[in-house]
């Protein structure tokens, strides 16, 4: 893959001091008093460009040096230096710098080193011993932090060097400080929590937290609360975490609550190595949570970022179909085309609002966002398909002309008090040829040059239009990518049924024997895809009822059973058997009507049923195993 676009996500905190030096955030246009040095004379340098794309905190404004640009390779050799900083009247015992550090998720592995010099002539920095030296293993933005205090007294430079690398994508410096810090100062950087959960089941709340004392950190006193009642611990560390450094712990108490609820959680800090912490502001952080009465079928949403102009997308439509063919019960890709106003496929709104950062990348469950692409997406469903959802969801639609009218449904399984939760449609299309040389794949797999890929490895570069056909494709969105507001009410009870109805006209040059449906979940607090359900095929001169009267056809029998069950269908049926933890004890695929499958391997108890034929969309029962 290369990197089309200059753009990614993450979130960063900045730290607070006790006495500031030196800070600049390049947010002024200009190097803001810092001097460029093109040490190799290649003409490539760094430059104040607006790196907020891939944060907002980094602001209008950030220092950026490339080692891949214009889909050139480039090996840089660059320095930039601040101007003089004072240090001289520094009576403090400390004064670190610190600094913002970006470089791409998927080619991290740019090299840099930070220099602090009294000169600021470049062959005398360069000649000195560099005060910290990395090549970054784990892309996206860190927050660094460099012990300067032996240069307390002294009036500096600091300067960066951006070199011996090439063909990653670029390194950015922003939000530079130079000052004082605490003894005992740690910031909660994250904290993760499922959102939803089975009601009686343990939850674990881990927190990613950062040293930014003086002081190595050896134990940290933690609390969550709902509102309702405190739960405090001490977690002691295994070794002393020391300026800087990062670390994630997790709460010792277990987030579990005995009925359906949704809950703000609150996380804090309370004291570090058995003190206050200097800088309290940072040390919290919230989250939602919420029980569900049972859980319902899930569905992993994949939207990938592709092209034909893009000469390793290829590997995207491979994966898409990988995963189509092992996860047709889990799974829902959805191919995004854009990156080039020329993509003869681009829904401009959806590309726009998925932000991926390169192409091919993608965005799951737009939980996980600028993924890489691999031809293989079972790691990530095999994690996500078995996740607790707050609802069930279901679709009819018809069809008049070219005239779309589609009903979604959502069965929700909890309370909720102030949802957030939006109906969104994505219409997707398969089997989409062109005539223009626009329909023209560019496959840098070709000749084998990259091993096999699916046969795009016996292809030629580009792959003509008459030899490509494009599926999963997104045409429409129906709701607007964040959904459709006021589809679903704020208030919310458990077993209560939303229904929404989305008209649309289909353009004339679309293929409505290949268009489908997917219906969306949104929560419009994070912009996540809460569940998803389809495609739903809408053909047919009168549309298609998505599988109301047909999953009413479907039964199991003996319920209660204890040996084994049989599912009287249609066609063959896939199924999954889930405990009360939303875990799947049993799958099986392709059952025959009326075959025996055996149930001895599960203890007694009421589980849940997930059964799906071929086109349909899964229905869920209750199954008693006695």
């Amino acid at each position: 893959m290369k990197k089309i676009l200059f753009m990614a996500c993450i979130l960063i905190f900045g730290i607070h001091q006790s006495q500031t030096y030196y800070s600049q955030d390049f947010n002024t246009t200009g190097l803001n008093g810092w001097v460029s040095t093109d040490l190799d004379g290649d003409g490539q340098q760094w430059a104040n460009l607006n790196a907020s794309s891939i944060d907002p905190n980094l602001g209008s404004g950030s220092l950026v040096s490339f080692s891949y640009q214009n889909n050139q390779a480039l090996t840089p050799n660059n320095l930039i230096t601040s101007p003089l900083i004072d240090l001289s009247t520094v009576t403090a015992s400390n004064v670190y710098l610190i600094y913002d550090q970006a470089t791409n998720p998927n080619y991290p592995a740019e090299k840099y080193s930070v220099y602090v010099t009294s000169s600021n002539v470049p062959a005398t920095i360069t000649a000195s011993t560099p005060v910290y030296t990395e090549t970054v293993a784990s892309g996206a933005v860190q927050n660094k932090s460099i012990n300067l205090s032996p240069y307390i007294g002294q009036q500096v430079y600091v300067s960066f060097r951006h070199y011996d690398c090439t063909d990653n994508f670029y390194l950015i410096i922003d939000n530079v400080k130079v000052k004082t810090v605490g003894d005992n100062d740690i910031t909660v950087k994250k904290i993760a929590l499922d959102r939803y959960g089975l009601a009686n089941a343990n939850y674990t709340i881990k927190a990613t937290v950062k040293n930014n004392g003086a002081q190595s950190v050896n134990n940290m006193a933690v609390n969550w609360t709902d509102g309702t009642g405190d739960h405090l611990s001490t977690i002691p560390l295994a070794s002393p975490l020391g300026t800087g450094q990062e670390i994630t712990v997790s709460h010792p108490i277990a987030v579990n609550f005995a009925s359906v609820a949704d809950r703000n959680i609150n996380f804090t800090i309370t004291q570090v190595n058995g003190l206050s912490d200097s800088s309290p502001a940072d040390n919290a952080m919230a989250t939602k949570f919420a029980t569900v009465s049972q859980n319902s079928p899930k569905k992993v949403v994949i939207e990938e970022g592709t092209g034909t102009w893009c000469g390793y997308c290829p590997r995207g439509a491979i994966a898409m179909q990988n995963a189509t063919n092992n996860f047709p019960n889990d799974f829902i890709g959805i191919a995004v085309h854009g990156g080039s106003n020329s993509e003869p496929m681009k829904v401009t709104e959806y590309a726009d609002a998925a932000n991926f950062p390169g192409f091919p990348t993608l965005n799951v469950d737009r939980t996980l966002l600028g993924e890489d692409v691999s031809t293989d997406f079972s790691p990530v469903v095999n994690a996500r398909k078995t996740l607790i959802v707050p609802a069930a969801l279901s679709a009819t639609s018809t069809l008049a002309g070219q005239t779309l009218t589609l009903n979604a449904s959502a069965v929700f399984r909890s309370n909720f008090t102030n949802a957030s939760y939006r109906f969104a449609v994505v219409m997707i299309e398969n089997g989409v040829t062109g005539t223009t040389a626009a329909y023209n794949q560019v496959n840098y797999y070709a000749g084998n040059a990259m091993g096999p890929m699916g046969g795009y490895e016996n292809k030629p570069n580009p792959v003509p239009a008459a030899d490509m056909v494009y599926d999963h494709v997104g045409r429409m969105l129906l709701g607007g990518y964040a959904g459709q507001v006021g589809s679903i009410p704020a208030v919310i009870t458990d077993g209560q049924t939303v229904n929404y109805t989305f008209t649309a006209d289909i353009p004339a040059n679309y293929n409505l024997n290949k268009m489908k449906a997917v219906l969306l979940l949104i929560d419009s607090a994070t912009g996540e895809i809460a569940n998803a359900a389809g495609p739903f095929a809408i053909t047919g001169s009168l549309g298609v009822k998505t599988n109301e009267a047909e999953n009413r056809e479907i039964t199991i029998y003996p319920n209660p059973a204890k040996d084994y069950i049989k599912v009287q269908a249609k066609g063959k049926v896939d199924l999954k058997i889930l405990d009360a933890n939303g875990r799947i004890v049993l799958e099986k695929a392709g059952v025959e009507p009326d075959t025996s499958v055996s149930t001895q391997s599960l203890i007694k108890g009421v589980y849940l049923i997930s059964l799906k034929e071929k086109g349909s969309e899964p229905i869920t029962k209750k199954l008693i195993i006695k």
